[in-house]
């Protein structure tokens, strides 16, 4: 007879195994680049074991990027109740949630490198919009909570809402995070060739702030 419990421990700990190998393969050479043997034999796996677990290369992507992504938004959820984000102004709230793109950058760069390779290979592979629920779900967190604040600076006149909330979103989180992958990439000249930009990272984010808070 089987042992239900002891299948269900180990099942669990190859698919921990994919996602963690998969993730440090994907982040360190790009998603194009590593191959679904490759993940394999980083899990000392055989190869039809992995595709019991996925039977596309795709379909692991977008687990891992969900899973990534969950647990960062989970990282701000917390770091937001630590901080009483809820007991602050919008302004004051636009500047604790621009800092969050700044820890990515300081913190995060393989969760940035893994972003870019996965923004660029699920619309290679034509990923359609219901396999990408899941991603969806985990990059929602940032988006609701932009919401949030946005809602609040309606309410307390802390920050600018004459303009449509989409259009301020992709002007503070879509820049943010497209500069945070660049500099993670090390895709931006810097004359002094400096390895830490977060000077700068910040000088960017005093500019968003500028213009959106109100004085």
């Amino acid at each position: 007879m089987r042992n239900t419990e002891k299948d269900e421990i180990e099942m669990a700990a190859r698919r921990e195994a994919m996602l963690t190998e998969g993730y440090r393969l994907f982040s360190e050479r790009g998603i194009e680049a590593v191959s679904m043997q490759d993940v394999a034999n980083a899990c000392n796996l055989g190869i039809a074991t992995l595709y019991r677990y996925y039977n596309t290369k795709l379909l692991l992507v977008i687990d891992i990027g969900s899973r990534k992504w969950m647990e960062y938004s989970e990282h701000v959820i917390r770091c937001r109740e630590a901080s009483r984000a809820d007991a602050m102004t919008a302004a004051e709230e636009l500047d604790f949630y621009l800092g969050f793109y700044i820890d990515l950058y300081r913190n995060h760069k393989d969760l940035l490198r893994f972003n870019q390779y996965f923004n660029n290979y699920v619309q290679h592979e034509g990923a359609t919009e219901e396999q990408l629920l899941p991603y969806l779900s985990a990059i929602g967190v940032m988006v609701r909570l932009f919401h949030e604040l946005y809602e609040k600076g309606k309410k307390d006149g802390t920050i600018r809402t004459d303009l449509p909330e989409g259009k301020m979103f992709a002007a503070t989180s879509h820049i943010m995070l497209a500069v945070a992958v660049r500099y993670a990439q090390g895709l931006l000249y810097s004359a002094g060739n400096e390895e830490d930009r977060t000077e700068e990272y910040l000088l960017l984010k005093n500019m968003i702030l500028r213009e959106y808070v109100v004085r």
